[in-house]
């Protein structure tokens, strides 16, 4: 096994902080845009019910995808892991831009992409090269990095499961952005390697048929449910009235 990787699980908890600009944060990042909005609510709702499923299963890796590109997996993806983060601050808590064909998680939080998974898997760099700590939370990041050539052959490389096995080691909760899971065969070969797979959905945009095809990739993967994202306030009436109370 190659040594950085051998060392990752032991370097990963001490990752630096990394400044960001509060504005350059995507505005849909409602952890931390809008905390007191009912959207916020409905990623600490998720996190709690993730939190649930861990009472009765091992999930420590928990990867986020999407049938098709557009969906809001990344946007999702980051505010879960945000909203990890401040559920629990003791815990380890780490956000992996696992799509290296368009990752979006650092253009997302506002952070430079630089290098990220891509070139780690590729050993041009350490993990203390690329894993940051996001402004003053708990929250740790690895962007994607540049795109590779053969974004499936990287996935699906000896050096990413060395990785994965560091991150479980190094961390308390891991979540990773995935790629679309019916475009390309990446997600398949990664949820595999996951412990839970959530499913983002565009409510009103994506066909079930289409849904049921990517369920169907994934087969043999640990899909835990979906997430139905884009929903309406007002498409639930008690919801809305309770939030102008």
């Amino acid at each position: 096994m190659d040594s950085t990787m051998e060392r990752a699980g032991n370097f990963l908890p001490r990752v630096d902080d990394s400044a960001a600009s509060s504005n350059a944060v995507d505005r849909r990042v409602v952890t931390l845009t809008a905390p007191a909005s009912a959207a916020a609510e409905q990623y600490r709702t998720l996190y709690y019910r993730l939190e649930r499923m861990r009472e009765q299963r091992p999930m420590k890796v928990v990867a986020l995808t999407s049938a098709m590109p557009g969906e809001g997996k990344t946007v999702t993806s980051v505010n879960l892991a945000l909203a990890a983060a401040r559920a629990n601050p003791e815990r380890r808590i780490l956000l992996v831009d696992a799509d290296l064909r368009r990752g979006q998680v650092a253009p997302t939080l506002g952070m430079r992409n630089k290098q990220g998974l891509a070139e780690l898997l590729a050993g041009e760099c350490d993990v203390r090269d690329v894993v940051r700590r996001f402004n003053s939370t708990r929250l740790a990041v690895i962007p994607a990095g540049a795109t590779p050539e053969e974004s499936t052959q990287v996935l699906a490389s000896t050096r990413m499961k060395q990785f994965l096995k560091a991150v479980r080691e190094g961390f308390d909760e891991v979540y990773v952005d995935l790629p679309p899971t019916l475009p390309f065969a990446d997600a398949a070969i990664l949820g595999h390697q996951m412990d839970g797979v959530l499913m983002v959905i565009r409510a009103n945009v994506t066909p079930s048929k289409v849904v049921n095809q990517a369920v169907e990739q994934l087969a043999g993967a640990a899909l835990v449910g979906c997430v139905l994202n884009g929903a309406e306030v007002n498409a639930t009436p008690y919801l809305k009235n309770y939030v102008k109370k």
